[in-house]
C-alpha cells in the first residue's frame, strides 16, 4: 500500500549572495568564545542572548570569520552563514572597514 506516502522533493542548497567587495563579521556586541570540548558560544553583550555551536559548526564559523568570505560551493559554511546572518549573529561588512 502506498497510501499516506508522500514524495519529498529535494530542496536545492541554500543560496546566499554576498558581493565580492563585502565580507561577513560578528555583529556589533557579539562575542565568540571557544569551549574546552571544541564547540563555541556566541554571546550578545547587549541582550545576553547565547547561541551554542557544536564542534563541527564552531570549526566552520572560525574558518568563515578567518576569511571573512566563503565559497558558495561549500554548503556547510553556506548553511551556517545564512542562519547566523538571518538570526543577526553575523553581519555583512565592507572589506575596507575590516
Amino acid at each position: 500500500m502506498t497510501e499516506g506516502l508522500m514524495t519529498v522533493a529535494r530542496t536545492p542548497p541554500p543560496t546566499l549572495s554576498v558581493p565580492p567587495s563585502l565580507s561577513v563579521a560578528l555583529a556589533p556586541g557579539v562575542r565568540l568564545t571557544g569551549l574546552p570540548f571544541g564547540g563555541a558560544v556566541l554571546i550578545n553583550e547587549r541582550t545576553l542572548a547565547l547561541a551554542e555551536c557544536a564542534e563541527h559548526d564552531a570549526v566552520l564559523l572560525q574558518r568563515l570569520l578567518a576569511k571573512g568570505k566563503f565559497d558558495a560551493s561549500d554548503t556547510d559554511v553556506l548553511r551556517l552563514a545564512r542562519h547566523l546572518l538571518e538570526t543577526r549573529w553575523l553581519v555583512v561588512t565592507d572589506d575596507t572597514a575590516a
